[in-house]
């Protein structure tokens, strides 16, 4: 049953490198990798709030109502394969110098990919935990080099699987510089930043997809009602089930 399952999961995804050449999100959403939240018709929300990475000033996380879940996408690496085919004539000059540096988790399948399309190398740093999620914040973390590490003239390519406030990629730019490696350019699969575009701190950013998508404080009017009750999912993917019970029973 269970070989049976995987044969039909994997000529789905199949499928969709037919149907989704060049649309990663389209792939996504057949992948049931793509939330939104659903509303009625007067704009109630029937599903919960997600939570970001992101925080405001006081340290809170930000939330939203979509979020694309591109761990769905990482069970089928040819899919990855040719989205980051598309990559090609971005990346010029590709020498031993190059490094893909993969940002844990999102990142590090994505990157592993890029490094084999240009034949190059590809590292990660490890996500230590240093507090546990709470009701209404998610866990914090610190990155460190241990399993893998950069050296001095390395051309960086910082890799996540989405970007948006870009607080992941400050640490891993500093460090990159921490061990005198240069930081060349920063690519996602999904760029989803309100204001970060094409460059960061003079920094070229390349992405797959560009799609701002809106983000709140928790005590923002239109969502501080969801957040008293309870009704954000802090960490999406390991409550992945939820979510896509909130898709599939109501009419997004």
């Amino acid at each position: 049953m269970v070989l049976k399952k995987f044969q039909e999961e994997k000529m789905r995804a199949e499928q969709l490198l037919q149907k989704y050449p060049r649309d990663v999100l389209g792939a996504l959403r057949d992948l049931n990798g793509y939330y939104v939240c659903p509303k009625d018709s007067s704009g109630k929300r029937l599903g919960p709030l997600v939570g970001y990475a992101g925080k405001d000033e006081w340290g809170r996380h930000y939330v939203g109502e979509i979020y694309a879940n591109f761990a769905k996408m990482e069970e089928y690496p040819f899919l990855l394969d040719r989205y980051a085919s598309a990559l090609l004539n971005v990346f010029h000059n590709p020498d031993d110098r190059l490094v893909f540096c993969g940002a844990p988790l999102g990142g590090m399948g994505f990157a592993t990919i890029l490094a084999s399309v240009f034949r190059v190398r590809y590292v990660f740093p490890d996500k230590i935990v240093t507090s546990l999620a709470t009701e209404h914040q998610r866990e914090q973390s610190e990155l460190v080099f241990k399993r893998h590490s950069l050296h001095p003239g390395d051309r960086v390519v910082i890799v996540e699987d989405v970007a948006n406030n870009f607080s992941t990629t400050d640490k891993m730019i500093s460090l990159a510089e921490d061990q005198k490696a240069r930081v060349e350019r920063i690519t996602s699969l999904l760029n989803r930043s309100l204001k970060i575009d094409k460059a960061y701190k003079g920094i070229p950013v390349d992405c797959l997809v560009r799609l701002p998508i809106d983000e709140w404080e928790q005590d923002d009017l239109g969502v501080a009602e969801d957040v008293k009750k309870g009704n954000v999912i802090w960490k999406p993917k390991d409550q992945w089930d939820v979510l896509e019970y909130a898709m599939k029973h109501y009419a997004v």
